[in-house]
């Protein structure tokens, strides 16, 4: 997935606009101000945009050249300044200008771009970026790395509308988030990859019943059809297995500082 600032190309095409009507002959000082611009706006293409505009990012380079050749970036000189920009200049930066426009459009028809929306009370920045903010700061520093990323993955498959995916990911970070507290209580991980024996242990172990008929509700309810091939979440049932998630990370987190 690749980050697009899409200002970022209204602004490139406000800067460079004027140098696409560049006249031969004209002296550098009249439109040594306009070169600064285009060089400081494309110069911050970047790597990211690159990875989705590579025929763009090429075409930028090409431009950048050009420009570094007729006002060069340690140009300090004040007389330097006073030459004319010459006509074979001129034409070679306003070629470039359009390769770039062309393939700016070719591109942009032809790359897939979403635009990621809020989904019910969860918004897309929070799902994407700050997965943490849905849980309360101390049980996202309490819970093992691999239990976050889980956690994260559901949150990217929540915002790009992929329910089931987002259920299967969070149901995993609950039960990494079980072995981590059954590790905690026994010393041990569980010897059985088995919600049912989890629950088992944890009752045996001195577990809360309240934690413990959470995960069995969490355990019939959600996590076993979710399992089967034939079962698909919509919106509203991938909400509910995330914020039930978010409850049973919140216990488990009580009974691990316990």
């Amino acid at each position: 997935m690749v980050e697009i600032d899409v200002y970022w190309f209204y602004w490139m095409s406000m800067v460079i606009y004027q140098l696409h009507t560049i006249p031969d002959n004209i002296p550098l000082t009249a439109v040594s101000g306009d070169l600064g611009m285009a060089r400081v706006a494309l110069e911050t293409f970047g790597d990211e945009r690159g990875r989705a505009f590579p025929k763009t990012a090429g075409a930028i380079k090409d431009v950048l050249r050009c420009i570094n050749e007729i006002m060069p970036i340690d140009l300090v000189h004040p007389q330097a300044h006073n030459r004319m920009i010459r006509p074979v200049e001129a034409t070679t930066l306003r070629n470039g200008l359009s390769a770039l426009g062309a393939f700016l459009k070719d591109e942009s028809f032809h790359n897939y771009v979403l635009c990621v929306e809020n989904q019910r009370f969860l918004s897309a920045h929070s799902l994407v970026e700050k997965i943490e903010s849905c849980f309360a700061a101390d049980s996202w520093v309490t819970i093992d790395n691999t239990a976050k990323r889980e956690f994260e993955e559901s949150g990217k498959c929540l915002a790009l509308e992929r329910y089931t995916s987002s259920g299967f990911h969070a149901l995993r970070g609950v039960e990494y988030i079980i072995r981590q507290y059954i590790k905690k209580l026994t010393g041990s991980l569980p010897l059985k990859r088995d919600w049912g024996h989890y629950i088992e242990v944890l009752k045996k172990n001195g577990a809360e019943p309240s934690l413990t008929a959470v995960l069995d509700n969490i355990r019939t309810l959600d996590r076993n059809p979710l399992m089967h091939p034939e079962d698909w979440l919509t919106i509203d049932e991938a909400i509910a297995i995330f914020a039930i998630s978010q409850t049973a990370v919140d216990r488990l987190v009580a009974g691990i500082k316990k």
